[in-house]
């Protein structure tokens, strides 16, 4: 092989190395999961679209055995869950009975409604959403 063999090889290989890095960066700006996201804890960030109270971390974590846990920001909830179609259902929650304060009591008792109903579910750049019934609900990763 020549000199100009070599730089057109080293080209040709750099070029389809840079096009397939490049098509993989455009396609992974928006990632959709088809499956729910297990064993992560969920920290809630927003509901229907007016923030929430910061010092309250509401959180939710789906279990692998149908389990859901979590908080409404001062009680703890539990209850079984079920995922089919894109959407997530939850049986009965029970959940713990502290008064928390007006302002928490009504973004709790908002959080666990909206738990209560079929809830379409989505992750999307690292954020986990729930949307049904009127209730829109957008979540971090807790890390």
């Amino acid at each position: 092989m020549t000199k100009k063999d070599i730089s057109s090889t080293t080209f040709k290989i750099l070029f389809i190395c840079l096009t397939l890095f490049l098509a993989n960066c455009a396609g992974s700006k928006t990632t959709q999961s088809p499956e729910l996201p297990l064993q992560t804890k969920w920290v809630l960030e927003d509901l229907d679209g007016k923030g929430v109270i910061d010092f309250a971390q509401s959180w939710l974590m789906f279990s692998e055995d149908g389990k859901i846990s979590g908080s409404g920001g001062c009680n703890r909830f539990s209850g079984s869950y079920t995922f089919n179609d894109q959407k997530v259902e939850t049986g009965p929650l029970a959940s713990t009975r502290m008064a928390c304060g007006e302002a928490l009591d009504h973004q709790e008792f908002k959080f666990f409604e909206a738990l209560g109903q079929p809830l379409s579910i989505k992750t999307e750049n690292g954020l986990l959403f729930m949307e049904g019934n009127g209730r829109t609900l957008r979540f971090s990763r807790m890390e």
